[in-house]
């Protein structure tokens, strides 16, 4: 019988016990690393009594030497085995990667990997799909956000339980285990005599996140060495916020915007202009990210030069990220988003 202290199982049942339903069937995204190994050892215990099945899915994206893919598949194969759990690979292959432009090779192996998971969870007559995501990930990704300035919603860093379309098909997206941190998930792993596999690009600081957690986080907890709990604190306190202006920012969204094709158009700038800055922003935002077909990376340089055009006179052209034109003319403000 697999192991959990009481103090992680106090954090993550009842949130589990709230949005999982124990008759239908979950896929656990497993890399084979300390986190995702650790959410198959807890869910393995926790449904001991479920009616549903659970199947571990390992998505091999090809971009790591074959001996070290040939041991993760080899550790997930035992894994799956010593939990009794179902399991599959699935692979991603360089033509479809070859597929997915204007993306980083991060943010490309992201969008394939939850589409992977999504075709397994299909086939595994589930649309639930469980990840290993932390608070340790959540920190992370708050930082990548503030970063990259990307406004008020990306300081809200990973959501718990979403719903996600993918391939024209609803899923909901779990992460159980954002309320312990990286270290507990390599106790768990510890605790259950399982050394779980380490993937040793996530020491390459070429990659920004990576650098983020070698360098910058290391760095930030000279400062405060609570640094990760202050980050998780600001993302729910920024989902508060946002939440209290979401029903606001859709009247007015649905009020000034209209659309025809590619084209996202103010229909009346003077409107626009009188509107709290902070309001200004996230319906610029919300516009250049409402076509789902493309993935573009928009900064608040971005945002200030385009709310900057809105205040200024005469006709006035902007060249955004991934072709995306921006036009103010007289009263009327236009973004042809070009796929």
């Amino acid at each position: 019988m697999m192991q959990v202290t009481n103090k992680t199982a106090t954090q993550i049942l009842p949130f589990i016990n709230s949005c999982i339903d124990p008759k239908l069937n979950i896929i656990i995204g497993c890399s084979g690393g300390a986190d995702s190994t650790a959410l198959s050892i807890l869910m393995s215990k926790i449904s001991h009594d479920w009616e549903s099945k659970i199947k571990l899915v390992y998505v091999n994206h090809n971009l790591r030497p074959r001996n070290q893919i040939s041991q993760e598949i080899n550790f997930i194969t035992k894994l799956a085995n010593n939990l009794k759990l179902d399991y599959s690979i699935s692979e991603i292959s360089e033509n479809e990667f070859n597929n997915i432009h204007n993306s980083s090779m991060e943010n490309t192996a992201r969008i394939l990997r939850y589409e992977k998971l999504a075709k397994e969870a299909s086939k595994f007559n589930s649309n639930i799909i469980l990840t290993g995501h932390t608070a340790s990930d959540n920190a992370e990704t708050i930082l990548f956000n503030i970063i990259r300035g990307s406004g008020l919603n990306g300081l809200e860093g990973i959501s718990n339980n979403i719903a996600k379309t993918i391939k024209s098909k609803n899923y909901k997206i779990i992460r159980p285990l954002l309320e312990i941190k990286r270290i507990q998930t390599e106790n768990i792993c510890k605790e259950n005599h399982i050394k779980p596999m380490f993937d040793i690009s996530n020491n390459n600081i070429k990659y920004t996140r990576n650098k983020i957690r070698k360098q910058i986080l290391p760095s930030l907890a000279d400062i405060n060495p609570k640094v990760t709990d202050a980050l998780i604190s600001l993302g729910k306190i920024a989902k508060n916020n946002n939440e209290g202006n979401k029903d606001l920012l859709d009247h007015l969204f649905k009020k000034l915007i209209s659309y025809k094709g590619n084209k996202r158009t103010i229909s009346d700038i003077n409107t626009f202009k009188i509107l709290p800055r902070s309001l200004r922003s996230e319906i610029i935002r919300k516009i250049l990210h409402s076509n789902s077909s493309i993935n573009i990376q928009i900064s608040m340089k971005h945002i200030d030069k385009i709310d900057e055009l809105m205040h200024s006179d005469g006709t006035k052209y902007y060249d955004l990220p991934n072709k995306i034109k921006f036009t103010k003319e007289y009263n009327i403000g236009c973004f042809e988003i070009k796929v």
